[in-house]
């Protein structure tokens, strides 16, 4: 955050000094202008100049922007150096990673979480099950991630596995709020599937198992 508020304040900086030191020297060399009339008129070519940027898009680049909004999130953040204009990575507190990149000036922002896939228990578990049962539990697990409105790939548990996507075009007017809503609807989306697998086998659970007349279940 406080490296956000560095890089603004500087930009800003920048243009109203500019400004300013045009419009003075406009009063020093014009008898028609006055000191208050560069101040006032300094003041209000930064106001348009402000919205114009705005407008057009003129100010902090997308790859700044968006670094700033993923420091304000709290999570581990990583740059990668690719062939990407840039590709940022986050990491939280449960090890889900999540890719934010650009690949090209312009193109949309896409927000990834890719390579879901079971456990080798959960896979056998699955294999165990008839095939009305795969059934159903695909269909559970399709259900509840449209509910929760995230956007995955076809539902496998080996090879690539699952990856929940969403993609944003950043836009001068875009906020940091709605993209870290967005990073999180991913995020949170790879949490949830990750918690539906464990209907299959969830390795943290202890495993009974009945032993002869005279033993001790375990």
């Amino acid at each position: 955050m406080t490296t956000r508020f560095l890089r603004e304040g500087q930009f800003q900086l920048v243009v109203g000094v500019g400004i300013a030191s045009i419009v003075a020297i406009f009063a020093l060399i014009s008898k028609y202008w006055t000191w208050p009339n560069a101040i006032v008129s300094s003041i209000l070519l930064l106001c348009g100049l402000c919205y114009l940027m705005e407008k057009v898009g003129i100010g902090p680049s997308t790859k700044s922007r968006i670094r700033d909004w993923l420091d304000s999130s709290g999570f581990n953040i990583q740059t990668l150096q690719d062939v990407n204009a840039f590709h940022f990575r986050m990491t939280d507190s449960a090890g889900i990673t999540t890719e934010i990149l650009q690949t090209k000036v312009d193109s949309p922002v896409l927000i990834a979480s890719a390579f879901h896939r079971a456990t080798p228990q959960q896979v056998a578990a699955f294999n165990s099950l008839s095939g009305s049962r795969r059934v159903e539990f695909w269909r559970m697990v399709r259900l509840e991630l449209l509910k929760y409105g995230v956007q995955f790939t076809n539902l496998v548990l080996e090879g690539d596995g699952v990856t929940f996507s969403d993609s944003m075009m950043v836009e001068p007017a875009s906020s940091g709020s709605d993209f870290l809503q967005r990073l999180l609807i991913v995020r949170s989306g790879a949490r949830l599937y990750r918690e539906l697998l464990l209907e299959l086998y969830d390795a943290s659970e202890p495993s009974f198992e009945t032993v002869p007349s005279g033993g001790q279940t375990l």
